[in-house]
C-alpha cells in the first residue's frame, strides 16, 4: 500500500470519527429505529409511520425504496454496540476505510499530483459531511461504488476485477442509483476495447445483485425493484426544472475550488454562466426575495463550473479514451442520476461525483504552477466551508433534540410530529407519533423546521419554546428558503439568520 493510499484511509477515518455529531442526523434516527429488531432474513417485515405513509399500515415495508443491505448492516452494528456514539463509530469505520483505500488507489494511480488530488477531494464540504454520517446509506454506497470503479480500472489483475465486480453488486444492493455505474463501464469498455477479465467483473457483480433480488422474491413473492418503481409516484417529488437548478446550486459545495483554478479560462466560464442562466430561467425559485435569488445565481454559476469541467473532459477524451474519460463518465452518471432518478437534489447524493471531478481538475492544472497555487488556496476555502457547515449542522440537530427533551418536561405531550433528532428524543421518551387521530384534550408538539407532518385545523396553541442561536449560519429555515438537504425545503443550500435555529409549538386538540 503506497503512502497516498495510507494517508487517504487515515484522513477518512479521522473525519468520520472526530467530526460525527452526538445526536442522529437526518434519517439516522429512522434507520436506528427500523433496525432495532430487524429480521435480516425478512428485511421488510416492519412498518412505521414515515412520509408519505403517516397513517395506516401495510403487511410489510416492501415499498421501502432501497435494497436491504444497509438495513442489515446497521442491524448487525446495533447488536454489537450499545449507545449512539459506539454504534455510529462502528457503522462508519469499515465504509470510511474502504472509501479511503479505493479512492487513495485511484488518486495514486491516476494523478501526478496525488497529494493535491487527495486534498481537493477530502476538503470538499460534501465529502466531509458524508464521512460523518455512518448511519446513512450514502457513505456505504460511496465506498462500494468507488471500489467498483477502482476494480474496473485495475481489471487487468483478475483479483481486482473480481473485487470491483463484487463491490458493484454490493453498491447496487445498497441503493439502486448505484446501477448508473453499469452504463459507465459498458461505454468505457466499448471505447477502450474488450479485456478478458471484464467477464469476471460482470459475473461477480451479477452474483451479488441478482441473487439478492431473487432471494427477496422468494420471501415476498414480488420483485423489489419493480415494486419500488411502480409505487414511486406515491412519494412526493420535486419538479424536473427545480431539481436541475438545485443540482448545480448544491454541487457548488463539492467544487468550490474550481473557481480558483479556472479564473480567466473562457472555456469554463462561458458555459458556466450560460448553464447557470438556463438553470435559473428554467427552475427560477418562486417566493424568494431578490437577495436570495442573487445568492442562488452565484451558487449556480459555481456548480456549473464543475459541470463544464466534466463535459469538457467527455468531449476532449472521447476519441482518445483513457482514465479521464472514465472519470468524466462516472461524474456524469452520478449527476445525471440525481436529476433523473432522485426525488430531490441533495448534496449527499453527489458524494461519489466529487472524486472524479477533483481528479479531472487536478489533471488539467498539473503543469501550471500558478493554477496549482490557486488550487491549494481553494482547498483552504473548502475546508473552512466544510467545518462551518459541520458546526451549523450539529447545532441544528442538537437544538432539535434539546427542544424535544424540554417539550416533554414542559408540555407533557401525548403525541408529536417531526423527524430526525426531534423524533429520536420524542420516541425515546415514549411519546406517540401523531398519525391523524388524537382524542379531545390531547397535546401535540411539533417543530417548525424538523420536517413536521401536517396537523389538522382547529388545534389550539398552548405554548412554544425556541432554541435561540447567536451563531448566524443556517442549513435549514424554510421561511428564508434555506434548505441544504433538498430544494423542496429551500432554494439556498445555506444562509444566515438571527431567528431561532429551531422552535417547537404545543397544540391542544379541542
Amino acid at each position: 500500500m503506497n503512502s497516498v493510499t495510507r494517508l487517504s484511509m487515515l484522513l477518512c477515518l479521522c473525519l468520520a470519527v472526530f467530526l460525527a455529531a452526538g445526536v442522529p442526523v437526518l434519517d439516522e434516527e429512522s434507520y436506528l429505529a427500523i433496525t432495532k429488531n430487524l429480521d435480516i432474513l425478512r428485511p421488510y417485515n416492519w412498518w412505521r409511520p414515515w412520509p408519505p405513509w403517516f397513517g395506516g399500515t401495510e403487511p410489510d415495508a416492501f415499498v421501502y425504496a432501497h435494497p436491504p443491505l444497509f438495513l442489515a448492516w446497521v442491524a448487525v452494528v446495533q447488536d454489537l454496540t450499545d449507545g449512539l456514539r459506539p454504534t455510529r463509530l462502528l457503522a462508519c469505520f469499515p465504509p470510511a476505510a474502504l472509501l479511503g483505500w479505493s479512492a487513495g488507489r485511484l488518486i495514486a494511480g491516476m494523478s501526478d499530483r496525488p497529494r493535491l488530488g487527495l486534498a481537493v477531494w477530502l476538503s470538499s464540504p460534501i465529502v466531509v459531511l458524508g464521512l460523518q454520517r455512518g448511519l446513512m446509506p450514502d457513505l456505504l454506497v460511496a465506498a462500494f461504488s468507488t471500489t467498483a470503479v477502482m476494480g474496473w480500472r485495475e481489471r487487468k489483475v483478475p483479483t481486482m476485477a473480481i473485487v470491483g465486480g463484487l463491490a458493484l453488486g454490493l453498491a447496487a444492493f445498497t441503493k439502486y442509483p448505484a446501477l448508473a455505474l453499469v452504463p459507465v463501464f459498458l461505454v468505457h469498455g466499448f471505447k477502450v476495447g474488450h479485456h478478458r477479465n471484464a467477464r469476471w467483473f460482470w459475473l461477480a457483480a451479477a452474483s451479488i445483485w441478482v441473487l439478492g433480488e431473487l432471494y427477496l422474491y422468494s420471501v415476498y413473492g414480488r420483485f423489489h425493484l419493480f415494486e419500488v418503481l411502480t409505487r414511486a409516484s406515491e412519494i412526493s417529488r420535486g419538479t424536473g426544472e427545480g431539481r436541475a437548478l438545485a443540482l448545480v446550486v448544491r454541487l457548488s459545495l463539492g467544487v468550490t475550488v474550481f473557481g480558483f483554478v479556472v479564473a480567466g479560462a473562457r472555456w469554463v466560464w462561458i458555459p458556466a454562466f450560460f448553464g447557470a442562466g438556463l438553470a435559473m430561467i428554467w427552475g427560477w425559485p418562486q417566493d424568494v426575495v431578490l437577495s436570495a435569488r442573487l445568492a442562488v445565481g452565484v451558487f449556480a454559476v459555481a456548480g456549473c463550473v464543475g459541470v463544464a469541467v466534466v463535459l469538457r473532459a467527455l468531449v476532449a477524451h472521447w476519441s482518445k479514451p483513457d482514465d479521464s474519460l472514465l472519470m468524466a463518465l462516472w461524474a456524469a452518471s452520478v449527476l445525471g442520476g440525481v436529476w433523473a432518478v432522485h426525488n430531490f437534489a441533495a448534496p449527499r447524493y453527489m458524494l461519489t461525483a466529487v472524486l472524479p471531478m477533483a481528479l479531472l481538475v487536478v489533471s488539467s492544472v498539473s503543469a501550471r504552477p500558478q493554477a496549482r497555487v490557486a488550487l491549494w488556496i481553494g482547498v483552504g476555502v473548502q475546508l473552512f466551508a466544510a467545518l462551518m457547515l459541520t458546526i451549523t449542522e450539529h447545532r441544528f440537530f442538537e437544538a432539535g433534540a434539546d427542544l424535544a427533551r424540554a417539550a416533554v418536561v414542559q408540555f407533557h405531550p401525548t403525541h408529536f410530529t417531526g423527524e430526525w433528532s426531534f423524533r429520536h428524543e420524542m420516541a425515546g421518551a415514549g411519546v406517540r407519533f401523531f398519525t391523524g387521530d388524537a382524542a379531545s384534550g390531547s397535546i401535540i408538539v411539533a417543530p417548525i423546521h424538523s420536517s413536521p407532518g401536517a396537523l389538522p385545523a382547529g388545534l389550539v396553541e398552548i405554548g412554544r419554546i425556541s432554541a435561540d442561536e447567536a451563531f448566524g449560519p443556517r442549513v435549514l429555515n424554510e421561511s428564508l428558503q434555506i434548505g441544504l438537504y433538498a430544494e423542496t425545503l429551500g432554494a439556498l443550500p445555506m444562509g444566515w439568520s438571527d431567528a431561532p435555529i429551531e422552535e417547537v409549538i404545543a397544540w391542544q386538540v379541542p
